[in-house]
């Protein structure tokens, strides 16, 4: 793809927009929309002939609002209006949030403020209760500075973290060794996502396979729930007793009179065994909690798959704390769904 090596290509990264146009050719609809207007304008332009990219034009300012550029070279002059000089950046929070959401990372709710230059972090990578790796964005403009990067993560970061870079242009084998020693991985972009229409990036089978092995080196398997795994249940308990309090994106606290445990998804059976993540059906009850206990169409998670994870959910359920009746409800109106027991997210 055109539009990751324009990242390493632009000085910042910023430039014009004919620049950006340029430089990321048919792809530049999926950069557009993390382009922003930086507020100063260029003293020169790239030359607008695809054939001739190496030269430049000298701005002259004519008179207020009227511009000319003036190439040294061939002493070829072009008009140019104010807006043709107006520099652009890229919208790096955008741009990590949607990272972030293509990975399938915690994105970071900060960016911290001693990162290396050039490095930003994207979010956290938790591949299982437990486990979570930081995911660290670099655009270097040189293999030295990548490399400088490289090594300051590595120095300071106090586990193995996942290093993105647009392109492996700047990639140097000293670099891979460096993240080989710390057992951290390299993920290209331009070889791990891909995409359908702006803003909407997708792993690659590349991607996917990186992270897995990634995930492999340094989560152990998870052992497979067992006909005996169960929560302690007092004799006679109802659903209406139980409550369930989210403490985090993969634990609860599961309350039923006074037996209480921390439970995280792979205790209560809704570990994905092809890949430790949780299943739709942890997902599902995540959802409860946020919407009170209640999802009905008008939620906005509601989706016709919810009738299948419902199922699985109240068998999963059942297994686990082994209460006899429904866990799960019709409305009174019929139209939605209720948990009979009280759920909560997390605060």
């Amino acid at each position: 793809m055109a539009l990751w090596p324009a990242l390493e290509a632009a000085p910042g990264p910023t430039g014009v927009l004919r620049w950006w146009q340029s430089a990321t050719g048919d792809e530049f609809p999926l950069l557009e929309p993390y382009l922003q207007p930086r507020g100063s304008f260029a003293l020169s332009i790239p030359c607008p002939k695809p054939r001739r990219p190496h030269l430049r034009y000298r701005v002259v300012e004519l008179a207020p609002d009227g511009y000319v550029g003036v190439c040294d070279e061939t002493d070829e002059r072009i008009a140019l209006a104010r807006e043709d000089l107006l520099v652009y950046e890229i919208d790096w929070p955008l741009l990590r949030e949607d990272l972030a959401r293509a990975f399938g990372f915690d994105p970071a709710p900060a960016q911290p403020d001693d990162l290396p230059a050039g490095v930003q972090l994207i979010g956290s990578h938790r591949p299982t209760a437990g486990f979570a790796f930081p995911a660290y964005l670099v655009v270097a403009l040189e293999s030295r500075s990548l490399m400088h990067a490289v090594c300051a993560l590595a120095s300071t970061s106090q586990t193995s973290f996942l290093l993105l870079a647009p392109t492996r242009r700047h990639v140097r084998l000293d670099a891979l060794r460096v993240l080989e020693s710390r057992r951290c991985a390299f993920l290209p972009l331009e070889e791990s996502l891909t995409a359908d229409a702006p803003r909407s990036w997708r792993r690659t089978p590349a991607g996917d396979a990186t992270l897995e092995t990634f995930t492999r080196q340094h989560v152990p398997a998870a052992e497979p729930v067992t006909a005996g795994t169960f929560f302690p249940t007092p004799a006679g308990a109802r659903w209406s007793e139980l409550r369930l309090h989210f403490l985090d994106g993969h634990t609860l606290r599961a309350t039923i009179g006074s037996v209480t445990q921390v439970l995280n998804y792979a205790d209560m059976g809704m570990s994905d065994r092809r890949n430790s993540r949780p299943t739709a059906q942890w997902e599902l009850l995540r959802t409860f909690a946020k919407e009170g206990g209640v999802l009905t169409w008008d939620s906005p998670a509601a989706c016709r798959q919810n009738q299948k994870r419902r199922e699985r959910l109240t068998r999963d359920l059942r297994a686990f704390f082994r209460i006899d009746g429904e866990p799960i409800a019709l409305t009174d109106d019929g139209r939605g769904w209720r948990t009979v027991f009280r759920i909560d997210p997390e605060s």
